[in-house]
Formats: C-alpha cells, sequence, structure tokens
C-alpha cells in the first residue's frame, strides 16, 4: 500500500526533517520518499489545513479491564481507542480479574495487539493483595519488564523491599502509584478549600509524598546492600504523582543518583480542585486534581526533566459507576482518545520546549523501546495531525465502549487525522 502526506511538518526533533514542511511517501509501512513536493499514485492520499507528523505515543498507563471487565472495554475498543489517539504501545496494568499472574497469561496479553502493542505489567503479588509473590522471575521470563500493584501501590514494607532485592538484579522498572491507604480513606477530593466547602472527605497531598519517602528510604537501603549485583537498567517509578511536594522528593532523589523516574496523568496538568466545585463525578480522579500550585510544580517537573512522561491513566467505568452522588461514584477518566490532544494544546499555552517528546520518545525510552525516526528506508510508525478551530469534545467523538472522561465540554484545538503503524501494507 502507498500512502501520500501532503504538506506536512516533521514533528520529531531527532529527524533531518525536524520542522520542515515536506511531502511524504509510504509504501508497504517504509517511507520510499521524503521531499518537498511528491506528484505519484498513491492508494490514499492524507491532505489537511496545517498537517504536521509525530512518532506514535507511548501511554504508560492504561488500567486492564480484561477479562471480567468486557461491558467497560474489550481488545477491539481498547484497540481503537489507542488508534483514534495515536498510541501505539501501551502498557496494561495488572488489573483484570482473575489478575494476570502466569507466565502464559503475560505472553497472551502480549499477541492481543494488531497494530497496537499491548506491553503487560506483572504484578508483584498474588491476585494483587499483598501477602505472597507471583514468580517474579517466571514473568519477567515470559517478558514482562514493568511489575506494579495493581492500579496502586504495595502498603507492605516489608513485600516492598523484598520485590526490590528480588528485582534489582534485573533490566526491569518497579512502578509505584504513591498513596498511604491508611491517609487517604475514604477520601473523595484533594483535602483542601474545596473538601471544606463541598463538605467531602479530603485525600492529603502527604498520602502521597509519606509513600514515596517510604519507597525512597527502601530504594536507599537496598542499594546500600545490593553487593555490586544492582542491574543498570533496574528503576523505581513513580506513578501519577500530582502535588509540588512530590516533584520536589524525585526532583532530590535524581539528583543523589537514585534510580527513579516519574510521569504524570495529562489531567492533572490542566484542572485543578475547583473543576469538582459542581459535584461533576466525571472530574472525580484518584490522585485527585489539586491546586494551582501543584499544577505549576508539575509543568516545573516536565521543564527541568524531574518528570519524564505523561500518561492517560486510561480507567474504562460504566455509566452507572458515574452518575451517582459524588461521594458513591467511582474514581476514574478515560483519556487514551485525548492525551496528545489535551497535553499538546496545554504544553502550547505553557511554551514547554519540545512538547512531543513527553508522550513519544522519552516514555519509549523508559519502556525499553525506540520509536522509528522519520528517513528514507525507516518504519512508519506514528499519526497525522491537524490545527483547527476550537471545537467541543463531546460523548460522540468517544470510540472506546466507556465514555467517562473529564473532557466532555472542553474545546480541542487539534485533532488526529490518521495513525500509521508498519504492519500497513
Amino acid at each position: 500500500m502507498r500512502i501520500l502526506i501532503q504538506s506536512v511538518t516533521v514533528q520529531d526533533s531527532r529527524s533531518a526533517y525536524y520542522g520542515k514542511t515536506v511531502d511524504m511517501l509510504a509504501e508497504d509501512g517504509v517511507w520510499v520518499k521524503i521531499e518537498a513536493s511528491i506528484n505519484e499514485a498513491a492508494d490514499r492520499v492524507i491532505q489537511g489545513n496545517q498537517l504536521a507528523w509525530s512518532p506514535s505515543c507511548v501511554d504508560l498507563r492504561v488500567h486492564n479491564t480484561l477479562p471480567g471487565g468486557e461491558f467497560r472495554e474489550d481488545w477491539t475498543s481498547l484497540q481503537a481507542a489507542a488508534l483514534k489517539g495515536g498510541v501505539l504501545d501501551v502498557v496494561l496494568l495488572p488489573t483484570g480479574n482473575p489478575v494476570p499472574q502466569q507466565a502464559e497469561t503475560i505472553q497472551y496479553i502480549a499477541s492481543k495487539g494488531d497494530v497496537v502493542t499491548f506491553h503487560p505489567m506483572a504484578p508483584l503479588s498474588i491476585d494483587n493483595k499483598g501477602e505472597n509473590f507471583t514468580d517474579l522471575l517466571d514473568l519477567h521470563e515470559a517478558g514482562a519488564r514493568w511489575f506494579g500493584h495493581g492500579a496502586g501501590a504495595l502498603q507492605q514494607v516489608d513485600l516492598m523491599a523484598k520485590s526490590i532485592q528480588y528485582l534489582q538484579t534485573h533490566p526491569v522498572t518497579i512502578v509505584s502509584r504513591p498513596d498511604m491507604e491508611s491517609l487517604s480513606l475514604y477520601g473523595q477530593v484533594h483535602e483542601g478549600l474545596q473538601s471544606t466547602l463541598l463538605g467531602l472527605k479530603g485525600i492529603p497531598v502527604l498520602s502521597e509524598t509519606m509513600h514515596i519517602k517510604r519507597d525512597l528510604d527502601l530504594l536507599r537501603y537496598v542499594r546500600g546492600n545490593d553487593f555490586g549485583l544492582v542491574n543498570p537498567s533496574f528503576r523505581l517509578h513513580f506513578s501519577c504523582i500530582s502535588a509540588r511536594e512530590s516533584v520536589d522528593l524525585i526532583r532530590k532523589a535524581i539528583a543523589e543518583g537514585l534510580p527513579v523516574s516519574a510521569d504524570i496523568a495529562v489531567h492533572q496538568l490542566i484542572f485543578t480542585e475547583e473543576a469538582i466545585a459542581d459535584f461533576d463525578t466525571y472530574k472525580k480522579v484518584f490522585p485527585p486534581f489539586r491546586t494551582q500550585s501543584d499544577v505549576d510544580a508539575l509543568w516545573e517537573g516536565l521543564q527541568d526533566a524531574t518528570i519524564q512522561a505523561v500518561v492517560s491513566d486510561h480507567l474504562p467505568c460504566e455509566i452507572e459507576a458515574k452518575e451517582l452522588e459524588f461521594d458513591h461514584a467511582s474514581f476514574g477518566t478515560i483519556g487514551l482518545e485525548t492525551l496528545f490532544i489535551a497535553f499538546l494544546q496545554a504544553a502550547e499555552k505553557r511554551k514547554l520546549s519540545d512538547p512531543h517528546k513527553f508522550v513519544t520518545r522519552n516514555p519509549a525510552a523508559l519502556l525499553g523501546i525506540e520509536l522509528p525516526v522519520v528517513a528514507l528506508g525507516e518504519s512508519v510508525k506514528g499519526f497525522v495531525y491537524d490545527t483547527i478551530e476550537a471545537r467541543t469534545f463531546t460523548v460522540r467523538d468517544i470510540v472506546g465502549k466507556s465514555k467517562n472522561t473529564c473532557f466532555i465540554g472542553h474545546d480541542f484545538t487539534h485533532q488526529i487525522i490518521s495513525t500509521l503503524g508498519a504492519q500497513i501494507g
């Protein structure tokens, strides 16, 4: 198949064509011509207003609803949502029912993608109960490179310490979504002005920062007794941080030389605690939207590379779980379809340099994969997007099964035209 993209600006800073507006011709999933103008026959021609090409997005945090949650999302709808959002690599949390904790299950999940590649995260403990270890090494040998505790973080100190000890000798990443559950229990929103005004129990920043401090102390302890056996590619990754102090703690840990990285959910960069003043359950997320000062700190963390990646934290919920009183509604928002357009729009307003890398190259590097560069002979893996007049996002725009997005009613000035993978041919 021959695909011609006309008058498109290359947004890939690794490419010799970066920032240039060119015509690009792909044949059987490989770039065969990149020139100022191409006048050749093609099976498909892509045109637009202000077209741009970006490497495909890599989403490091998507909640797995399979098996058991097919009414929320199935393999077909999940891949459709990813393709619409320009995402061709998806890390799936170990949150299915039953939990994907056998080597065969890890291999099965990894084989489910067509154009989209699914990267299954393996659970640290059996059934995510925090009681007994899974077969960590067998799961690693089956292909798991990331390990975590369901959608959260291990509360058991001894189990977390031993997880670091056992896995530090391998090129793997342990994921912690920091939260001291005893402090956030029954919490609904950020503990602050809005929680007081709305009469809802708050989730304190302390529940996040205390957990980060604990995990960093455990990492320091284990590395102080590693006998020189630590793998240079081992990493402790903090996911979905939300507070200024969290950014400061991780910044200091990186400066200290600890193998630490972090990501943030795109909605945390856009909304503050005021967004839930009208009890909008579609904006009920965990961690909760915090203060403007926290949001500013998250952007600062991106700017100085304390935070390396932006994720969707895609969590499908059925309508019955959201259309309830606020304190009974489920946490979570979908985000695969809006990850890129929401982040790019916000990043442009903040004048963030090279924003594409936070949803493409940086998360790819953390995951241990390499995205093809725009060059002759290289594989096609990315998407074309256009700049448009502000357009309101509605339920009708969603292709996934679940519709619980915090971006309903949000105006976007970009739209993805087409996502292309090297498998096209």
